[in-house]
């Protein structure tokens, strides 16, 4: 039985992505080898997909592009959650629940890199849950960045 609440339509379990906030479509658009192939909404009254699990997870914001933000004061992609989709229900959804608690946001006007709520640096992460508007970050993140940074940005 296929769980509609997961990204299972996309068909990418296994496959690297990389989801960011679409400003136009009100949702988070998850995107493959440079192509949209889905949408996770903020809520479920589309009956679309309404969250998904990603492992192996970094949070990438491109400098230039964020230059660009605040040079122009208008807002383009720049920013993502990039990791490996992870199929889970049921009992593992309850677990997941449970382990990725804290909120991750990012706003180009106010910092530099995510963050969770309490202002603390976030570069990658063994578990993200992306569910009804919000990025979810278990305990395991990395706080500082890889000596070379360019990993996040360069590293599909």
């Amino acid at each position: 039985m296929i769980n509609n609440n997961t990204i299972q339509p996309l068909s990418c379990h296994g496959e690297k992505v990389e989801v960011y906030r679409n400003l136009h479509k009100n949702c988070f658009s998850v995107r493959r080898k440079g192509k949209v192939v889905g949408y996770i909404y903020d809520d479920d009254i589309h009956r679309r997909d309404v969250e998904i699990y990603l492992t192996n997870v970094k949070f990438v914001v491109q400098p230039a592009g964020r230059c660009k933000v605040l040079r122009e004061r208008k807002k383009n992609v720049h920013a993502f959650v990039r990791g490996i989709v992870t199929p889970f229900g049921g009992l593992q959804r309850e677990i997941l629940y449970k382990k990725c608690y804290k909120k991750v946001t990012y706003d180009p006007y106010k910092m530099s890199t995510f963050q969770d709520v309490d202002g603390n640096n976030v570069y990658e992460a063994d578990d993200v849950l992306i569910s009804k508007g919000t990025v979810y970050v278990s305990d395991k993140f990395r706080k500082t960045p890889l000596k070379n940074t360019q990993d996040y940005y360069n590293n599909p």
